[in-house]
């Protein structure tokens, strides 16, 4: 059967699921990173919680994060996704990462349970050995 409520079945789970290219998904499909459109804002911050050697520290990050007033549980997520080389600290792309997230939640979006590769910092991601960097 093809045709009026069918197709758009097909199209979205509900009427109130979020479709590709929303939530997390979105620059799923993109060649840049998703992260960077907003990275200004973040990188401001970042210099203001004084970073060493590029760096902030877990408790510098949590200064910040509790701002947002989401629970903590979320914001362990949040860390937990951040954090890509679990250092226990957060550079600058991954406090953009963070900034990224808490923004996600606080828009109404479920976080992903684990790091799409679209939203690893281009710093932090593996080389695919079928197409390798232009840096090796």
């Amino acid at each position: 059967v093809r045709g009026g409520a069918f197709d758009q079945a097909i199209e979205s789970e509900t009427p109130f699921g979020f479709g590709k290219g929303e939530g997390f998904d979105k620059g799923a499909n993109e060649s840049g990173w998703i992260v960077a459109r907003e990275r200004y804002k973040a990188d401001e911050l970042f210099d203001s919680l004084d970073p060493i050697d590029g760096k902030i520290t877990g408790r510098a990050a949590k200064e910040h994060m509790v701002k947002s007033k989401l629970p903590n549980a979320i914001l362990g997520k949040i860390w937990k996704l951040s954090d890509v080389d679990k250092d226990g600290m957060l550079d600058s792309d991954e406090f953009a990462l963070a900034n990224y997230l808490i923004n996600l939640k606080l828009e109404g979006h479920e976080l992903p349970a684990e790091l799409p590769k679209h939203l690893i910092p281009p710093s932090k991601r593996e080389e695919d050995p079928i197409y390798p960097t232009l840096d090796s």
